[in-house]
């Protein structure tokens, strides 16, 4: 009777015990910071020469309102942000059409044109074009233009709206469209070999700040557009998904806000 007794005080003491310790092990578990599950890295193709919306610090490490926006969007999905440095629009489409990337992150424009060929994410931000032009460049309308280099790839949001005023021109009047062989292009407008590029507002007064440059905005807005990330049309669903999620928490939290006033000055995030 004695060890019948000792045997089940035995088996009640052991399971004690274990449940003890599964109980520790939820408490460990369920305590401290919200672990993100890892996913596949995002392949992100950017355009670091153009501050505040994507450069390169002092350091050499990129930096701006885009890749900060990219890698807070990695961060909450748990997704590693991998970078491909390309200048140029072309260049930058070229990267995302040949999947070695998965979107871009440079101020890309919505257009009619865009979604037929690329899924897009929700928009994170709005853009006020003009074009750039010497101090001493006459310039308040398209007119003052007509037989004037403009740089505007054919990617550009600017673009089908100069084709569209140089139709029905004689060809000695139309505007001359042509693109960027490399290096800066507000070096190329003071040295006079082009007339006009398009630049945003808080682009312009962030390359101001850096450098006392004889250009202006002239004339009033062109374009007004919505920025979103393009995805292959054949993306990943979930891929795309994570990114609207985060784009809309970043949104609800102010977060959007905040890196917007931090880089450009302005809150081009509001719609």
């Amino acid at each position: 009777m004695k060890k019948r007794l000792l045997l089940i005080l035995t088996t009640i003491a052991m399971s004690a015990v274990l449940l003890a310790g599964c109980s520790g092990e939820k408490d460990s578990t369920s305590s401290g910071e919200t672990q993100v599950e890892k996913k596949e890295p995002l392949r992100v193709a950017t355009n670091p020469t153009f501050a505040p919306a994507s450069y390169k610090d002092e350091e050499g490490s990129l930096t701006g309102f885009e890749p900060a926006v990219m890698e807070e969007i990695g961060k909450r999905c748990g997704r590693e942000i991998e970078w491909l440095e390309a200048e140029g629009l072309d260049n930058l489409f070229g990267n995302l059409d040949a999947g070695k990337v998965d979107t871009i992150a440079f101020q890309i424009s919505v257009n009619e044109e865009r979604e037929a060929n690329y899924t897009f994410s929700d928009v994170y931000g709005t853009n006020k074009i003009f074009l750039a032009v010497r101090e001493d460049y006459k310039y308040d309308t398209l007119d003052d233009l007509q037989g004037a280099k403009v740089c505007v790839p054919p990617t550009h949001s600017l673009y089908p709206i100069l084709e569209e005023y140089n139709a029905d021109l004689p060809e000695d009047q139309k505007i001359q469209l042509v693109t960027s062989e490399g290096g800066s292009l507000y070096d190329e407008l003071e040295l006079g070999r082009i007339d006009a590029f398009p630049l945003t507002e808080v682009a312009f007064a962030a390359a101001m700040e850096k450098q006392d440059y004889k250009i202006r905005l002239g004339g009033e807005a062109l374009v007004y557009e919505d920025n979103a990330y393009p995805f292959a049309k054949d993306a990943d669903p979930e891929l795309v998904s994570d990114v609207n999620e985060v784009l809309q928490s970043m949104r609800e939290d102010g977060t959007l806000s905040e890196l917007s006033m931090e880089y450009y000055k302005v809150d081009v995030t509001q719609e």
